[in-house]
């Protein structure tokens, strides 16, 4: 049995990396090239405003946690992080659909020619983000089973 803590633990760190990859989600689409008055490539600007960067550390903090726990299970982590994931390609997701809509010039334009070669069309970008959550989450959960059994060994 799990006790109330432990869950408002455990959906805490997931609500505020949901809040965290919504902020992001928002900036990316919003300022393009927000570094690059200080020199830094826009691709570098793409990779420091990632959602998928937010769930990488996402994912070590759920796996580290839950393995840390006494009454940690490695599905309750693999649960919380694939619904984290799911939560990040629907924003990225609807900002590729965004972007279609509304014409902005962002990340999915200027450096990102090979998106454009793969994906002739934003709904076609879109589309592949669909299948790539299921790879998203399958990667997630053979790093995280290594991260819990990591954090088990050094509880």
């Amino acid at each position: 049995m799990q006790s109330s803590t432990s869950t408002a633990s455990r959906s805490g760190l997931f609500f505020k990396a949901a809040a965290i990859a919504a902020g992001v989600a928002v900036v990316r689409f919003f300022i393009k090239g927000w570094l690059a008055p200080l020199g830094v490539p826009t691709v570098v600007g793409s990779f420091l405003a990632s959602i998928t960067m937010v769930l990488i550390v996402a994912m070590i903090l759920i796996f580290l946690r839950e393995g840390r726990k006494a009454d940690g299970r490695y599905w309750t982590a693999a649960a919380w992080f694939a619904g984290l994931a799911i939560w990040c390609q629907a924003l990225i997701i609807s900002g590729i659909l965004l972007t279609e809509q509304t014409g902005i010039d962002t990340y999915y334009s200027g450096p990102w020619e090979m998106i454009h070669e793969r994906f002739p069309t934003p709904t076609a970008h879109a589309i592949g983000h669909t299948q790539g959550m299921i790879v998203t989450i399958i990667v997630g959960l053979v790093l995280g089973a290594v991260i819990f059994a990591l954090a088990r060994r050094k509880r």
